[in-house]
């Protein structure tokens, strides 16, 4: 008996890793020439910069285990907000200090009058009963847009979770009169490895496993089981996990049903734009990530990687990356040239940096971002994983069960490969 993976992320190598420990061979294949998916890096002169921004957190003790095999640093989850010259603490409705009077006496009134009975049939119906017209309007409504690239509205409420915190009426007004607020992120602690950039936290799970890079699924033929890649080199299987975006996986399967590719090409997810900045001077930014809300501004989060870690950027350096999020609803329509020349432009607004302190600059595209929470998207993705389950093809990870997956829950995904194996 055999496991193929399709997918070298953490949800394919957590596939392979379990079923080696079931003592079942496992093949992992990549598309890429490395290993690690988003999870993975990439070097601009001497400066490391990860694929977005990514921290490890986990409550399952095996992969808390996992993780602190590797040297790392332990960073508290003080994020900021930018929004009209302001800096705010994070999140912004616990934090509304910085605003003049008369704007946090607004927000006030509007977070007690909030209609807490209102039905919720979408994302912004959500919110308004949450956090009030005004706070909502102001702040997470404008990020929406930015971030997901379509109106609250449009959006349901199923990917939510713990992501936003929902105060009291005593932390909106305690956070309104005092900066002195205390930290209600949804984690305590975020690690990152001292040296080698995220994907480091990988290694001792990839180990001795069998991957293979540089190899493209391009067909499945859940009948005879094969995948057939790029080149046209065949690999048969007992049992198949992909993490592959679904909506590239169903069309090279042999067989799919147009109901099934029609909801398929129906999801979809944000892209991520990521600008890359380092800099001759350490400490461009006290901040190791914030928000900014302003939509003047293209980017909708930065971070700082040499404040994760001093190996990600030269000696006496810092660096900064910036992320722009587009999608066929919303596509990017500046060059590369005019959004190198942006990002410059709001490291100098923002007092980070002078140009002429700039020296690594880079600009590339993550084809696949977020999946989109959209109306309807549930019953679609329901449709094609339904589908999958019916041929023998496991979905797993962010893209292959097509869910808002933070990197524990991918490895707490791929390890759902134990039931499918056991039960053969």
């Amino acid at each position: 008996m055999e496991l193929t993976v399709l997918g070298g992320g953490i949800a394919g190598i957590s596939a392979a890793y379990h079923a080696r420990k079931m003592g079942v061979k496992a093949t992992v294949y990549e598309a890429r020439e490395r290993w690690g998916g988003l999870l993975d890096h990439f070097m601009v002169g001497d400066f490391r910069f990860d694929y977005a921004v990514h921290f490890a957190f986990a409550d399952d003790p095996e992969l808390l285990r996992i993780l602190k095999q590797t040297e790392h640093f332990v960073h508290s989850p003080e994020a900021y907000n930018y929004e009209r010259g302001r800096w705010l603490k994070h999140p912004v409705q616990n934090n509304l200090y910085p605003l003049p009077a008369g704007e946090k006496v607004a927000a006030i009134k509007s977070f007690i009058e909030r209609p807490e009975q209102k039905e919720v049939s979408n994302y912004c119906d959500w919110l308004i009963q949450q956090y009030g017209q005004v706070i909502a309007e102001r702040f997470p409504m404008t990020y929406t847009r930015k971030y997901w690239t379509v109106p609250a509205e449009q959006l349901s409420t199923d990917w939510i979770g713990c992501r936003l915190y929902r105060p009291s009426l005593d932390e909106v007004l305690f956070g309104a009169m005092t900066d002195e607020t205390p930290n209600t992120y949804y984690i305590k602690e975020m690690l990152y490895p001292r040296k080698g950039g995220f994907r480091t936290f990988l290694e001792p799970l990839a180990g001795d496993l069998d991957i293979r890079t540089g190899k493209e699924a391009v067909r499945i033929n859940p009948e005879k089981k094969f995948v057939e890649f790029a080149g046209g080199e065949r690999a048969y299987y007992d049992h198949l996990a992909s993490s592959l975006p679904l909506p590239e996986l169903i069309p090279m399967i042999d067989g799919s049903p147009p109901p099934v590719k029609n909801a398929a090409a129906m999801l979809w997810a944000t892209s991520v734009g990521l600008v890359s900045l380092g800099f001759n001077r350490p400490a461009v930014t006290p901040y190791l990530w914030f928000y900014v809300y302003d939509e003047g501004m293209l980017p909708s989060r930065v971070y700082s990687p040499s404040l994760k870690s001093p190996d990600n950027a030269p000696g006496n350096c810092s660096s900064i990356q910036l992320e722009i999020y587009f999608s066929r609803k919303a596509p990017l329509q500046k060059s590369e040239a005019e959004i190198i020349e942006h990002a410059l432009s709001l490291v100098e607004r923002w007092g980070f940096a002078a140009r002429d302190e700039v020296v690594a600059a880079d600009f590339r595209v993550l084809p696949y971002g977020n999946v989109v929470f959209d109306l309807g998207m549930l019953e679609r993705r329901r449709v094609v994983t339904g589908y999958l389950k019916s041929i023998g093809i496991l979905p797993i990870g962010r893209f292959g069960e097509w869910d808002y997956l933070w990197s524990n829950q991918c490895f707490a995904s791929g390890k759902k490969v134990e039931v499918l194996l056991a039960g053969t």
